[in-house]
């Protein structure tokens, strides 16, 4: 069961990896005005930057811990006082914005078919490009806080930087945030994997269900992936020059059943496939090619799988 207590660390994580939303902002700013803090002076300026590292998480695990604002004691107040100042000074202009209401936006979708890319231009001219069988959603004008898209599918992303305006990526399992940097993200609805890689600069990676409110930082060469499934997450390392590989037409596989395999070769060659032979479907296989066809990546997996049988009829491909 959440707890409050539980909540509230999860708001501080979320707070150290720069990924609060501005409602997140404006509850750690409503907790701090509960608390009756009048004939309380700050403390001297030396003070101030001792305690800037880390009041605000502390005063934010603080306040989990007591729940009751007669029981703070008055030794706790400055840390308070610190970790409101050091979160107003941090996102001022987004609690600003917060306090006036936000006009509805007008959406607009682009999607690719199989064996198609496109290459997409925000707004805030922030590039994506957008692989095979996906979706991306976005505003025709983003809002004055965020810049906010929807993927179902995969893409790569270069994000102008904006400071002042986090931009954020909704998947059907996980949020993807970021101020400025380029990283790929694949999260196709029928894959079990959701799965970022991070190219240039720092990428935040929170759940967007209660029962998934992990929080990671990745730095370039990092990758991570979530399993649906298993609800596990796993950080892996990878080389900057296969992240978005796709785009110069590269399939790399590592250790991947045939299950999802194919799978991927669906979405890039419009073709279906159907196992004969169950067993094939968790075979795991290592394999990396360019603008190769798919006749010849099947014989390549055939050949790596011990023979298996396969065969092409049209746009369906069966094997076992």
């Amino acid at each position: 069961m959440t707890t409050p207590n539980n909540r509230l660390k999860v708001l501080a994580e979320k707070y150290q990896a720069g990924l609060c939303t501005p409602e997140e902002f404006k509850k750690i700013r409503e907790w701090y005005d509960s608390f009756e803090t009048e004939g309380y002076p700050l403390p001297e300026e030396p003070e101030i930057k001792r305690a800037a590292e880390e009041a605000t998480v502390r005063a934010i695990r603080h306040i989990a811990t007591t729940q009751k604002t007669a029981r703070v004691k008055k030794l706790w107040i400055p840390v308070l006082k610190i970790a409101a100042i050091l979160v107003v000074i941090v996102s001022a202009g987004l609690l600003l914005i917060n306090n006036y209401p936000r006009p509805k936006l007008a959406w607009q979708q682009v999607s690719t078919a199989a064996g198609v890319k496109k290459q997409v231009t925000l707004p805030d001219g922030s590039l994506i490009q957008l692989n095979s069988s996906s979706v991306v959603e976005f505003p025709q004008q983003f809002g004055k806080a965020s810049r906010e898209i929807k993927l179902k599918g995969e893409a790569f992303f270069t994000v102008v930087h904006k400071p002042e305006h986090p931009f954020i990526v909704h998947t059907r399992h996980l949020n993807i945030q970021v101020l400025g940097t380029s990283y790929n993200i694949r999260a196709y609805n029928d894959d079990t994997n959701t799965e970022i890689a991070v190219a240039t600069g720092k990428v935040g990676v929170s759940g967007n269900a209660q029962k998934n409110n992990n929080v990671f930082l990745l730095t370039p060469g990092q990758q991570l992936i979530y399993n649906s499934n298993t609800k596990h997450f796993e950080k892996t390392i990878l080389p900057i020059t296969d992240i978005g590989s796709w785009q110069q037409n590269v399939l790399s596989f590592n250790m991947e059943t045939l299950d999802n395999i194919s799978k991927r070769l669906s979405k890039v060659y419009g073709v279906t496939f159907v196992f004969k032979s169950k067993s094939l479907l968790k075979k795991r296989f290592q394999i990396k090619v360019k603008n190769e066809s798919l006749p010849n990546i099947l014989k390549l997996l055939s050949i790596s799988g011990g023979d298996f049988p396969y065969h092409i009829s049209g746009k369906q491909v069966t094997i076992g």
